[in-house]
């Protein structure tokens, strides 16, 4: 691709961004705006940020599962584009039970493990998860958590939520542990991670401890 159809690619995201504002056009917005994160020109990144303060910075209402994957695309984006701040912030969202399962299920079901075609997003308010194993998911998400990650804070939470809610999960998989282990050891002495961040590392380290027993 040309630097001169990249670009015209870009614009073209940033128009259906932009004008995206019916329900029927959600997921597509969505999908423009995490593609934007790869743009990095000043007025596409400064249109990120007001987008994370108009979906990101006001406390999700219960159940408005569109309004918190608004948060997550705008925050992930940012993230992709260099800024790394608001991305904790959305972590902060998934201290809210129904916002940490539905997080797990959008990653659930991006990575395969829900095999059904959803036709809207309501099924990621599940509380009942067992309908997909975490297997996938715990190797997709391990293999992400490198220090150089620009979204390490989002793997690391999303990872910590899965173990925490399939505590078996980690048994008679020594192959995972070993690499869960390598990966953990490696982010222990990484800089600017924050207070939750550090936390949910602790508790991944528990988990691996207590594995199997």
């Amino acid at each position: 691709m040309s630097d001169e159809e990249r670009t015209r690619f870009l614009d073209h995201l940033f128009t259906v961004a932009e004008r995206g504002k019916l329900a029927d056009e959600a997921l597509l917005r969505r999908q423009a705006v995490y593609l934007l994160g790869f743009d990095g020109r000043p007025e596409v990144v400064d249109w990120l940020r007001t987008e994370w303060r108009r979906a990101g910075r006001r406390a999700v209402p219960e159940g408005d599962i569109t309004h918190l994957l608004e948060a997550r695309s705008a925050s992930v984006a940012l993230a992709s584009a260099g800024d790394s701040s608001q991305i904790h912030d959305f972590v902060d969202h998934m201290a809210d039970e129904r916002a940490g399962v539905a997080n797990l299920n959008y990653w659930a079901y991006w990575i395969g493990e829900l095999s059904d075609d959803q036709t809207s997003d309501v099924f990621m308010l599940d509380d009942d998860t067992r309908a997909w194993s975490g297997v996938q998911l715990l190797r997709h998400l391990t293999n992400r958590l490198t220090p150089d990650s620009l979204h390490l804070p989002l793997n690391l939470c999303t990872l910590h939520a899965l173990i925490a809610s399939r505590p078996p999960l980690l048994d008679r998989r020594p192959s995972d542990q070993a690499r869960l282990a390598e990966v953990l050891d490696s982010l222990t002495s990484v800089g600017g991670l924050t207070r939750t961040s550090r936390d949910q590392l602790t508790g991944l380290h528990y988990a691996l401890r207590i594995a199997g027993r």
